[in-house]
């Protein structure tokens, strides 16, 4: 889910009525969930609300429904970082509520990102602060920037304690903002990539690309070719083919099988371990603010992309499936929409839960693989 939140064409949801009901009836189970899942799935801490008890419930879902859980952060404390200072008590307080909340036994993924284009924003008293002055402009390969992502790489590492890290966010957008740009961008990977793992060997490291725009049909295919070619070469320095896959963006709706085959018949000569870090399909129908963009989704047609996906994943061995979001925001919505981008609404109604917390048939899917796994809840391992 971006954070710039770049949307394009929506198209329509095309699942025939017939599937949709054998899917509502649990009459699909798929040949892979018979065998056992042993892919992890689990979900970022994103509350609904931004009341303590819409955080305190966003954690207690994940408890009972997430055996791994992403913390995605994309503000940095730049100043903090590069002087070796202790960071903001806003940031230490949102690290400790993030540490305190993980479910016991769940792998942890830490997502951070330096920026989209330009640098990210500035994580001082608050998340989200402007870039400060002495870093605006910069460019990511600057040595002040690499010097202090680098630091609150180590740090953010060493308070997490991730089993997997990741240090780009659906990278490959770059491309779009600027082929220039792309290089700089690519060069600071490589240098935080080589760094980290002169401490840190063992810890799998990623930048994430977004399967959707790879795919989207309203860019053309000679544009494509070449934001493929240009994250190709930055798979050399990530340890897992992460993918960040909004069907409802790029017209993929209803194709989540085609566009996942893509990927793999893409990247699999890699050999490294799939993953889908970030992920969500609407249930609702929503109008775009400002905009002649409509979102269209049904519950119908989120419960079939959730099958589809888990059972690739499976069929695949995934290390992980990851969606962004448990429950509909509409809550939190109300409280930033004045202030906010109006895109930000056409990932509103992508829970599993509705607004009110009532489950979607989509839940009923999350449980039937989550139930069925293979993995130890004691030693984290697959059950021989």
């Amino acid at each position: 889910m971006t954070a710039s939140f770049g949307l394009s064409l929506w198209a329509d949801i095309v699942v025939s009525m017939a599937f949709r009901l054998i899917l509502l009836l649990g009459l699909i189970t798929g040949p892979a969930l018979a065998a056992g899942r042993q892919f992890r799935m689990g979900f970022t801490p994103f509350p609904y609300d931004q009341t303590e008890e819409a955080v305190k419930e966003t954690y207690r879902f994940l408890a009972g429904n997430a055996d791994v859980v992403v913390h995605h952060m994309e503000s940095v404390p730049w100043i903090e970082a590069l002087r070796g200072q202790a960071f903001s008590s806003a940031l230490d307080d949102n690290w400790k509520t993030r540490k305190g909340g993980t479910p016991k036994g769940a792998k942890v993924v830490l997502v951070l990102s330096p920026g989209r284009g330009t640098l990210a924003q500035y994580w001082g008293a608050r998340e989200n602060m402007p870039i400060p002055a002495g870093f605006n402009g910069k460019r990511f390969y600057d040595p002040m920037v690499m010097s202090a992502y680098l630091e609150y790489c180590r740090r953010a590492v060493e308070f997490f304690k991730p089993d997997y890290l990741g240090i780009g966010v659906e990278v490959n957008e770059i491309y779009l903002v600027s082929p220039r740009v792309w290089t700089w961008y690519a060069e600071l990977h490589r240098y935080i990539y080589a760094e980290m793992k002169k401490r840190y060997p063992d810890l799998p490291i990623f930048a994430s690309f977004t399967l959707h725009a790879m795919l989207d049909r309203a860019k053309p295919p000679r544009d494509r070719a070449r934001m493929l070619n240009a994250y190709r070469e930055i798979m050399p320095y990530n340890d897992i083919v992460p993918i960040s896959f909004y069907p409802f963006i790029g017209g993929l709706s209803g194709e989540a099988e085609r566009s996942l085959k893509w990927a793999v018949d893409q990247f699999g000569a890699e050999r490294k371990p799939f993953a889908v870090v970030e992920t969500g399909e609407p249930a609702d129908t929503v109008a775009v603010p400002r905009t002649k963009l409509t979102v269209r989704g049904t519950p119908e047609g989120q419960a079939a992309y959730y099958e589809t996906l888990l059972s690739f994943a499976s069929r695949h061995r995934f290390a992980f499936v990851t969606s962004f979001l448990y429950r509909d925001y509409d809550a939190l919505w109300l409280k930033i929409r004045d202030k906010s981008p109006g895109f930000f609404i056409a990932w509103r109604d992508c829970g599993l839960l509705d607004e009110g917390g009532n489950k979607r048939p989509a839940y009923s899917v999350w449980r039937r693989y989550f139930e069925n796994s293979l993995i130890s809840p004691s030693t984290g391992r697959v059950k021989k």
